[in-house]
C-alpha cells in the first residue's frame, strides 16, 4: 500500500503520546509498505529530527509553521467559531503542500492524526484514497471531564468554550470512510452521539522490545509517576498524590520515596524537591526507573483514551495502583491487574498492601506481563490496523 500520514508534530523523538504512537505506527508500516509523512516543523532542531525519520525508510515532508503565528491565529479564533487547538495548526502552506501532495502520488490510504488534522480533509478531497481519521482520544470527553476538575473560574469559562466549539466540529469525523479511537470508553462516548457510522479501535501500544523485563533489583519503597509533565492532567495529578496521598503512607513508611519522571516539569513541581521527593525531569531510560520502583502510581483524575503510563508498567510487571478513571481507557482484560483506588486513603492502603505483600509483583503481575504483551504491543496493532486498511480498499474497489 501506499499511505499518506498528516499529523501535527514530527514523531521523534518518540516521547510524548501523539510522537510514541505515529512513530511505531510509520515505523512497522514501512516494511512492507511505501510510507510518507506530511507535517510541521518550528525549528532546526525539528528539522534535524526528521533525519532519523528517514532511516526508517519513510518519506517525511515538513511545512514551517512558527510558533507566533501559531499564537496569533489561536488569538484570531476568538472571534471565529474554530477550536483553538486547531486554530494552531492552521496553515495555507500545508493545504497547498497536501494537494501537491496528493496530486503527484496515487496514494491507497490517507491517514489524518489527530482532530487538529480533520481541517485538511478538502486538501485531500479529490483523491480516491481510503481516508481514515484517528481522534486517538474522544477530545470532547477531556474537556468535558476537565472542566468538571477545574477549581479555576477562568479555567473553566475557557474549558467550557472549546468544549462547545469541539463539540460543533467533531461532525467533521462523518467525512472520513472510518474513525478511529483507542479505548472501549472514548469508543462508547462516540457512539451514543452517532459521530460516526464506522468507528473502529486503534490503541495505543508499547514497544515490546524495548520493555521486555530485564533482572533490575527494585528498591523498597521507591514510588513512581511517569509523564509528559506539561500536560495538566499530569501535573494536576502528581500534586494531588503528594499533597493528599504520599502523606499517608509516610505516616507507615517514612522512608519512603516518590519519584515523579518526565520531561519539562513546571516550577510548581520543581518546588516540591525534598528528601523524600525526587524530581528527575527527562530520563533517557524510563524503563530503568520503572524497575527500579516497587510501585508504579497512576492518581490521574481526568482526562480520556489509554494511558501509557499503566500499558509500561504492566509490561515490565511493576504493580500498579491507579483511579478509575486512569483505566477506564484499558482493554477490559487487563483492568483486574491495576488496584483500583479513588480516595487518598485508599489509594495509600493499596500502596501499602504492595509493599508488604510481594505475591502481588511475584504471581498476578507475572500474569499481566503475559496477557499486556498479548494484547496491546506495537507490532500486533499495527498489524491489526494494516489488515483492516487492506480490507476497506478491497471492499471500496470491488463496489467502485
Amino acid at each position: 500500500m501506499k499511505i499518506l500520514i498528516i499529523t501535527p508534530r514530527i514523531p521523534y523523538p518518540p516521547y510524548r503520546g501523539d510522537k510514541l504512537k505515529i512513530f511505531n505506527i510509520s515505523k512497522i508500516l514501512a516494511r512492507n509498505n511505501s510510507v510518507t509523512i506530511l507535517t510541521f516543523h518550528n525549528n532546526k532542531k525539528n528539522l534535524a529530527a526528521t533525519e532519523e525519520i528517514k532511516k526508517l525508510g519513510i518519506n517525511i515532508k515538513t511545512v514551517w509553521l512558527p510558533v507566533f503565528s501559531s499564537l496569533l491565529k489561536m488569538a484570531m479564533a476568538l472571534f471565529i467559531n474554530l477550536p483553538f487547538q486547531l486554530a494552531y495548526f492552521v496553515s495555507r502552506k500545508m493545504k497547498k503542500e497536501i494537494r501537491r501532495t496528493v496530486e503527484q502520488n496515487e496514494f491507497d490510504v490517507i491517514y489524518f492524526h489527530l482532530i487538529r488534522s480533520a481541517q485538511y480533509f478538502e486538501s485531500a478531497e479529490n483523491s480516491a484514497a481510503l481516508k481514515v481519521l484517528d481522534f486517538t482520544d474522544a477530545v470532547s470527553l477531556y474537556l468535558t471531564r476537565f472542566a468538571e476538575v477545574t477549581k479555576n473560574p477562568f479555567k473553566k469559562i475557557a474549558l467550557k468554550l472549546e468544549l462547545s466549539r469541539i463539540e460543533k466540529y467533531e461532525i467533521a469525523a462523518q467525512k472520513f470512510d472510518t474513525l478511529f479511537i483507542c479505548s472501549e470508553k472514548d469508543k462508547d462516548y462516540l457512539e451514543k452521539k452517532k459521530l460516526h457510522p464506522n468507528i473502529q479501535f486503534l490503541r495505543n501500544g508499547f514497544d515490546a522490545e524495548q520493555f521486555q523485563a530485564d533482572k533490575v533489583l527494585y528498591e523498597k519503597n521507591r514510588i513512581i509517576f511517569t509523564g509528559n509533565m506539561p500536560y495538566f492532567p499530569n501535573r494536576d495529578a502528581v500534586l494531588y498524590f503528594t499533597k493528599e496521598i504520599f502523606p499517608l503512607v509516610r505516616e507507615n513508611y517514612p522512608t519512603s520515596k516518590f519519584y515523579v519522571v518526565g520531561q519539562k516539569p513546571p516550577s510548581e513541581l520543581k518546588n516540591l524537591k525534598s528528601s523524600n521527593i525526587v524530581v528527575t525531569g527527562f530520563v533517557e531510560n524510563i524503563k530503568r526507573e520503572y524497575q527500579l520502583s516497587e510501585v508504579n502510581v497512576v492518581p490521574v483524575r481526568f482526562g480520556a483514551g489509554t494511558l501509557n503510563k499503566v500499558i509500561e508498567a504492566l509490561a515490565l510487571g511493576i504493580p500498579t495502583v491507579a483511579t478509575s478513571m486512569s483505566v477506564a481507557g484499558l482493554p477490559k482484560e487487563l483492568k483486574k491487574y491495576v488496584l483500583i483506588a479513588d480516595n487518598p486513603e485508599n489509594f495509600a492502603e493499596k500502596i501499602i498492601n504492595i509493599f508488604e505483600n510481594e505475591s502481588i509483583r511475584n504471581d498476578l503481575m507475572k500474569e499481566a506481563q503475559k496477557v499486556v504483551f498479548d494484547l496491546l504491543n506495537w507490532e500486533k496493532i499495527v498489524c491489526d490496523f494494516e489488515l483492516y486498511l487492506k480490507q476497506r480498499i478491497d471492499t471500496k474497489n470491488n463496489l467502485g
